[in-house]
């Protein structure tokens, strides 16, 4: 399929150059005169067989890695660094891949963080003990 993705990259290439020469000739030459048809069909033809060959040409597609990720920090469990939220929810940095945006500062550096995932679990398991001790804190 690279063979095929790259030759219609080229042919598409050398269609779309030339249908653009053509236009700038007859734009340069007739300034007022509307496009020649042959000229629109061969930019129109030439962009579709652009986007065949890059389409083609373009590696697989991966699956999502989204799913992996969250099923470490599930088995793994939360790893905080010590800093806490303004919610009072402990700031999760490690195995974060939003970490490089920098917001544990908050905006304007007013400490208030991206909160951490909610641990579904935990808080079920929280929400259990609590009807067990009949509601009470």
């Amino acid at each position: 399929m690279a063979i095929l993705g790259t030759t219609l990259n080229a042919i598409g290439l050398i269609f779309l150059t030339h249908a653009v020469y053509s236009a700038h000739e007859h734009t340069a030459a007739f300034a007022h005169a509307p496009l020649p048809l042959d000229i629109s069909i061969e930019l129109l033809v030439s962009i579709l067989v652009l986007s065949a060959g890059v389409v083609i040409s373009s590696p697989q597609l991966k699956p999502i890695q989204w799913a992996k990720w969250s099923g470490k920090m599930q088995r793994e469990g939360r790893k905080g660094d010590g800093r806490w939220t303004k919610e009072g929810e402990e700031i999760v940095t490690e195995n974060d891949p939003y970490a490089f945006l920098g917001l544990d500062a908050g905006v304007g550096g007013k400490a208030e963080g991206r909160r951490g995932f909610w641990d579904v679990r935990a808080k079920r398991k929280e929400y259990t003990e609590w009807v067990k001790s009949g509601g009470k804190n």
